[in-house]
C-alpha cells in the first residue's frame, strides 16, 4: 500500500480563496509646522495620518536605522541626535551631538547597517557627510551643489538622491564624492522644510513636498525624470512634514530548528527567511532549498514548535505542533523546478491558521517549515524541511 500524502484538503475552501491584502509600509515623521509628531502608511497617506504627541524641536533630518527598529533624528538648532518612538510619537535625547556639521537638512541610513549621511546647508551649498548617528561621528565627503538640499535618501542598493528647494529638482549623488547630478525637476514649487525616504520593499521614492501657507502633497518621485507624482493632497493637513517609511533592509532572519530527513535527492530539505523582523513592515520571504526538481510545495506556519515523524505516512519529520497554517492560498503552491527550490512572499498580515487569517504582531514568534512531494523505493511520497524560528519585532 502506498503511503499517505499529507492531504491539502484540511484548509477549508473560503480559507483557501481568500486573497491576500495589498501591502502598505508605515510612516513616521514630524509635523514642524504644528509641531507634533505623526504615523501613516503609503498606501493612504491622507485619510490613514495620525496625529501622535507633540515635538517642538527643530527635527529636519530623520530617518529608521537599516533595520527599521529605531528612528533617529537631529535636531537642526543643538544638533542633538534623538530617538522617536514610531508607536507615541515622544522624542528622547540620546546625550549624542552630531559633530562637523553646522545645520542638518536631510538624514538617511544605508543598507550596509552602519553607514549613515547627512546633508547639511553652510550658508551657501549642501554638503554631504558620512559617518554614525549613534556616536555622532561625521567627515566631510564633498559639495552635493549650490542651494539648499532639504532632504537626501538612498535606496537598498546604495543609490543616494537629493531634493533641492532652491530649483525644486530631484538629484542623484556620488556617495563616493558627494557631487550632485541634476535629475530633472519635481513640477513643484517646494518651500521650508521637506520629507522624502525610500520604500525599500520595492525602492520607490516618497515625498511629503510642502509649498507654504500649509499646502504641500505627497508624491513619488520618477527617477529616471525627476517628476514627482502627485499621489495625496497633503493641504486638508495643514502639515510640513519630515517623514521616514518604516521598511527595514533585507537581511538573513530567524533560527533554523529540528531536524529534516533526507529526500530523494540525498540531502535534506532547507527553509530560510530574509527581508526585516519589524512585523509592522511586512517584508518576510521565504525559501525553501535542497528539494527534489519539479516538486510541488507549500510552506506552513504555527506558534508551536513540536517533532513529529512521518505524519499521515510521509517520510520526513514535521517540526510544527498546535494550530498549523498552510499557504496554499492562489499562487501559494509552488513548484521547485529544476533549481530544487521555491518560495513565497508573505503578508503578514494574512497569516494562515485552521480557523481564518491572522497578523502577526512585533513581540510574536512564528515557527515556519515547507512540506514537498517526494519520491522513495516504494513510491510517491512527502518530506519536509527543517523548522525556522522567527521573532518579530
Amino acid at each position: 500500500m502506498k503511503p499517505h500524502l499529507l492531504p491539502f484538503s484540511t484548509l477549508s475552501l473560503a480559507a483557501a480563496l481568500t486573497a491576500a491584502a495589498t501591502a502598505q509600509s508605515p510612516i513616521v515623521g514630524v509635523n514642524v509646522r504644528l509641531d507634533d509628531a505623526f504615523m501613516s502608511d503609503t498606501g493612504d497617506f491622507v485619510n490613514n495620518y495620525t496625529q501622535l504627541a507633540g515635538e517642538s524641536r527643530s527635527l529636519f533630518a530623520i530617518d529608521f536605522d537599516s533595520l527599521a527598529q529605531t528612528l533617529y533624528a537631529i535636531d537642526n538648532t543643538t544638533l542633538e541626535v534623538v530617538t522617536i518612538d514610531p508607536m507615541t510619537g515622544v522624542s528622547t535625547p540620546t546625550g549624542v551631538v552630531a559633530q562637523t556639521i553646522t545645520g542638518a537638512t536631510g538624514l538617511t541610513a544605508d543598507a550596509d547597517g552602519s553607514t549613515w549621511y547627512v546633508s547639511d546647508f553652510d550658508g551657501t551649498n549642501t554638503n554631504l557627510y558620512s559617518g554614525d548617528v549613534t556616536t555622532g561621528a561625521f567627515s566631510l565627503v564633498g559639495v552635493i551643489t549650490a542651494g539648499i538640499i532639504i532632504d537626501i535618501s538612498i535606496d537598498s542598493n546604495g543609490n543616494l538622491y537629493g531634493f533641492s528647494i532652491s530649483d525644486d529638482s530631484l538629484y542623484s549623488i556620488d556617495t563616493g564624492t558627494g557631487a550632485g547630478t541634476l535629475i530633472g525637476a519635481s513640477g513643484f514649487a517646494a518651500n521650508f522644510a521637506q520629507g522624502m525616504d525610500f520604500d525599500w520593499t520595492d525602492n520607490t521614492l516618497y515625498a511629503t513636498i510642502y509649498t507654504g501657507g500649509g499646502t504641500g502633497a505627497f508624491c513619488a518621485f520618477d527617477l529616471v525624470t525627476g517628476v514627482a507624482n502627485l499621489i495625496n493632497d497633503t493641504t486638508p493637513l495643514n502639515a510640513e512634514m519630515e517623514m521616514a517609511v518604516q521598511v527595514g533592509a533585507d537581511v538573513t532572519l530567524g533560527d533554523n530548528y529540528c531536524m529534516a530527513n533526507p529526500n530523494s535527492t540525498g540531502a535534506t530539505g532547507d527553509i530560510s527567511a530574509v527581508g526585516s523582523p519589524v512585523a509592522a513592515s511586512n517584508d518576510v520571504t521565504l525559501n525553501a532549498s535542497s528539494l527534489p526538481n519539479n516538486a510541488f510545495g507549500f510552506f506552513l506556519t504555527s506558534q508551536t514548535q513540536a517533532f513529529t515523524m512521518n505524519p499521515g505516512g510521509s517520510s520526513g519529520n514535521l517540526c510544527l505542533g498546535g494550530q498549523i497554517g498552510r499557504y496554499v492560498g492562489p499562487g501559494q503552491i509552488q513548484n521547485t523546478g529544476m533549481a530544487g527550490e521555491f518560495s513565497l512572499v508573505l503578508d503578514l498580515t494574512q497569516t494562515p491558521q485552521p480557523t481564518g487569517f491572522v497578523s502577526i504582531q512585533a513581540g510574536e514568534t512564528w515557527n515556519f517549515t515547507a512540506w514537498h512531494r517526494d519520491t522513495s523505493g516504494t513510491g510517491a511520497t512527502s518530506n519536509f524541511t527543517d523548522g525556522l524560528e522567527i521573532t518579530f519585532q
